[in-house]
């Protein structure tokens, strides 16, 4: 270790995700010094490679309260953040195929509408008229209005750009591999870039690693129950525009977005099984998605794939994110294990994280992401 190259700052956020981005945004804008560590570029990893989904309806209960809140919130950011982000709330479709699923879909509106979000079922005939586009194959849907989509490429780094314009240390290509605490209090973090290692005190860290949390938790012999798994999407060509909304179906396992520039966006529905941080895209992979894009909407068939590409999830036995204090070590913060659900979470979590430091308490509960719950 070299021990001429120390640093100081209040706090440390590992991760240059959406959320670790959004938590050095919001604590940047609070007058909070932010040094935020990333392993490879802003939003390289989950956060810029997934569908560009930002949706509140057919979550669990428990975070459908912070995916409410996150869409108020991107509103904002759309207006301020630069460059565009692309946000536009076009609504999202989830479509059935068949009775069972048309009746799941309707209890969890009924759940929903409880909730104060506004969702609508569709029966086939009001889906035929709605969304023509569609194959015929299905039976109806749900629909959320309020829903939407935004480019998952630019966000992270729209987030981060704009912390750095109000004061935060931005390292990329920067590796954490260690956390060192005294008497149970963090106190500094032990980093790697080009130049070599070098020592971060601090007394309080984010830990937004993603699916790689887990590794350097365990410095610190915290365990935290994440597992990594592989979510592949493809792109077409150009095409004229065909849908606004955000489409989905389980039971064909595909979504479907149109981009602004005219390009398909297509991806899994459904989790790929195993655990891995293998970002290949595997040919069979690719013509599940091709088949279920044309099988979902027919205009689709014989469109070319641009590319391929591959992110890794980072999955909690329960589906739910961890956000959440570790007990018996001060100054350390875990949000983390967000399921593939994050990307629209991100904003939201990262505000709370930043009233957490500032304030002394989050403005909502996050009792149900503690990550004690996992503590037999």
């Amino acid at each position: 270790m070299n021990a001429s190259r120390k640093m100081n700052a209040p706090v440390v956020i590992i991760g240059g995700g959406i959320v670790g981005c959004a938590a050095a945004y919001y604590l940047s804008k609070s007058g909070v010094q932010v040094t935020l560590l990333e392993r490879s570029v802003l939003g390289d990893e989950a956060s810029g490679r997934n569908g560009g989904g930002v949706r509140q309806q057919c979550r669990d209960r428990r975070e459908r309260g912070l995916a409410m809140a996150s869409v108020r919130l991107w509103q904002e950011l759309q207006a301020t953040l630069e460059p565009d982000i692309e946000y536009r709330q076009g609504g999202n479709i989830r479509l059935a195929t068949d009775e069972k699923r048309l009746s799941d879909l309707r209890c969890q509106s009924e759940e929903e509408l409880q909730d104060g979000l506004p969702v609508e079922m569709w029966d086939q005939s009001e889906l035929r008229r709605r969304a023509p586009y569609l194959a015929e194959i299905f039976l109806g849907a749900k629909y959320c209005a309020s829903d939407g989509m935004a480019n998952p490429l630019l966000v992270s780094r729209a987030l981060g750009w704009a912390a750095q314009r109000s004061g935060a240390r931005i390292l990329t290509h920067t590796e954490a591999f260690q956390i060192e605490i005294q008497g149970r209090q963090v106190t500094s973090v032990l980093a790697k870039d080009a130049q070599g290692e070098f020592v971060i005190e601090t007394p309080q860290v984010i830990h937004a690693g993603g699916p790689w949390t887990p590794h350097l938790s365990q410095t610190l012999g915290v365990v935290v129950p994440i597992v990594p798994a592989r979510s592949s999407l493809a792109i077409t060509q150009r095409m004229p525009r065909l849908f606004d909304e955000f489409v989905s179906s389980h039971d064909l396992g595909v979504y479907a977005r149109q981009a602004r520039e005219g390009q398909i966006h297509i991806g899994r529905s459904v989790s790929e099984p195993g655990e891995t941080f293998d970002q290949t895209t595997p040919l069979p992979t690719i013509e599940k998605l091709a088949r279920g894009a044309a099988q979902m909407i027919p205009a689709l068939r014989g469109s070319n794939f641009l590319r391929t590409w591959t992110g890794t999830l980072e999955n909690t036995p329960d589906g739910i994110a961890i956000i959440s204090a570790v007990d018996g070590i001060a100054g350390y913060l875990i949000a983390a294990g967000f399921s593939g659900h994050g990307f629209c979470l991100g904003p939201i979590a990262g505000k709370l994280l930043s009233e957490w430091l500032v304030e002394g308490e989050p403005s909502m509960s996050l009792r149900e992401f503690r990550l004690a719950r996992f503590q037999k």
